[in-house]
């Protein structure tokens, strides 16, 4: 059976995956591999697929029932884009477009949603000359870099997630009917992965106030951890090419793209996401989402959840050193035969 090739680019997130044509029919084992390495390094980048929306669909079903689309909820995709049908481009301060620049700050999809999303797919349909690149930010790293009594203290908070707050900043007020359609609600600032059991932090430019805490406390508090999480050691920046397609976990990983000359020049992207398994939040306390994830999947948890997952997950993180290891043991050897050649 055909395995497929997964390259690291960075120590903890982002991998390159090749070896997979996904305009075809993915076979269950491939599929499996793929997740395998998704909660491995929470990114994954496919070149050269080139796909139709269909088939963005058809592959992005695979891992689950997908969002519909905020502006058509008749569809599944959506159209990250400043260019009309006609390539003509869109005023920069056009509504749409400024709702859309939110997507500039650091975000993970859908918190506006009891169920946030689980996983979002981008492929790449055009890119401007200079800029637009694509950041993510390793949550569960930043997590596990805190110290063991801050991140104590963060254990049990919630926050309130408010969508407009996010807008506001680009100069997008909601109406009243966007108002009463994304109501501010609560989630978890720890979050446990449903499927590794490795818990990461929950915060972006949606994440409003800390409930309990007073509003400036809470404001400075979160600026602080989105600050924490934006640092150089968590990020990897992805240069997008044409044919591109990326999937990232959003239980794991923040995102955001980055700024370019849209008054000149084109950036599409197409995405579809795959809903969250169920809410955060139930009665006023933290869902038990790794318990929940458990109970869904039965005996297939035992084959595919939290000990093969988190064995893979920590694994991943000592591949490097093996890797040196290995190298050393060569040049040793050679090292030694050559001194035993000259005795």
């Amino acid at each position: 059976m055909l395995h497929i090739q997964v390259i690291p680019k960075s120590y903890r997130l982002f991998a390159e995956v090749s070896g997979v044509d996904l305009k075809a029919p993915v076979e269950d084992p491939i599929l499996a591999e793929i997740n395998t390495a998704l909660l491995s390094y929470g990114v994954l980048m496919f070149r050269d697929q080139h796909l139709s929306d269909d088939e963005q669909v058809a592959f992005s079903e695979r891992f689950g029932p997908l969002e519909d689309d905020l502006m058509d909820p008749t569809q599944h995709v959506a159209f990250m884009s400043n260019e009309r049908d006609d390539g003509s481009l869109i005023d920069p301060e056009d509504r749409l477009q400024l709702f859309m620049r939110a997507n500039q700050l650091w975000h993970s999809d859908s918190t506006f949603l009891p169920a946030p999303a689980r996983l979002s797919f981008l492929s790449c349909r055009k890119m401007p000359p200079e800029g637009g690149e694509t950041e993510f930010a390793d949550m569960q790293a930043a997590y596990q870099a805190l110290p063991a009594e801050r991140r104590r203290d963060l254990d049990g908070l919630i926050v309130e997630h408010d969508f407009q707050r996010s807008r506001r900043k680009t100069g997008h007020e909601f109406n009243e009917d966007e108002k009463a359609k994304w109501p501010p609600l609560p989630h978890p600032l720890v979050r446990t992965h449903e499927e590794t059991g490795e818990r990461a932090l929950y915060v972006g430019a949606q994440a409003d106030k800390v409930l309990g805490m007073p509003a400036a406390e809470g404001a400075a508090f979160l600026d602080e951890l989105r600050d924490w999480c934006g640092r150089d050691e968590f990020v990897y920046t992805h240069a997008w090419q044409e044919g591109d397609l990326i999937i990232w976990d959003n239980r794991r990983v923040n995102h955001r793209g980055r700024p370019w000359d849209s008054k000149q020049y084109g950036r599409v992207h197409h995405r579809t996401t795959v809903k969250g398994t169920g809410p955060t939040m139930e009665n006023g306390q933290p869902v038990d989402e790794l318990a929940r994830w458990r109970h869904l999947k039965g005996d297939a948890f035992k084959h595919q959840g939290v000990t093969q997952n988190r064995a893979y997950v920590t694994g991943s993180k000592y591949r490097h050193v093996a890797s040196y290891v290995s190298a050393t043991v060569v040049v040793v050897t050679l090292a030694v035969g050559v001194w035993l050649g000259m005795r």
